[in-house]
C-alpha cells in the first residue's frame, strides 16, 4: 500500500514538474482551461525528497526478494480488495455512469444519443 501511495506521489510530483517546465508558446490571447502552478521552493524541495525516498525504496524492493514477495502480497490483496468492492458496487457505478451519460446527453443536444 505504501508502495503504491509513494509511485503516486512521484507520479503526480514528477506530472507537476513537467507542468511547470514547459510553457506553451501559443498566443497569448487563446482562452484555457487550464491552471498553472508554480510550486513553491519548499514544496519542491518536498517532492523531491519524497520522490528520492519512494526511488530508493523502489530499488530496495526490486534488490530483496523478502521485501519484492511482501510487497507483491501486499498489492495483490490491494487488488483483491479492490475487485471485491468493484463486484458490490456494480449496481450503483452502473447507475452514477448512467446519469452522467444522460447529463452529458442532455448538454450536448445537437448530438443523437446511442441507445
Amino acid at each position: 500500500m505504501v508502495l503504491l501511495i509513494g509511485l503516486a506521489v512521484t507520479s503526480a510530483a514528477r506530472s507537476q514538474q513537467a507542468t511547470t517546465k514547459a510553457t506553451p508558446a501559443k498566443s497569448a490571447t487563446r482562452a484555457t482551461d487550464s491552471v498553472s502552478f508554480k510550486p513553491s521552493p519548499e514544496l519542491q524541495k518536498s517532492l523531491d525528497d519524497l520522490s528520492a525516498a519512494v526511488q530508493a525504496l523502489a530499488s530496495r524492493i526490486a534488490s530483496d526478494p523478502q521485501i519484492k514477495t511482501a510487497a507483491l502480497h501486499v498489492a495483490t490483496g490491494v487488488v483483491a480488495t479492490a475487485q471485491q468492492v468493484v463486484r458490490e458496487q456494480s449496481v450503483v457505478i452502473e447507475g452514477a455512469l448512467k446519469t452522467a451519460a444522460e447529463r452529458i446527453s442532455a448538454s450536448n443536444p445537437s448530438r443523437p444519443s446511442k441507445k
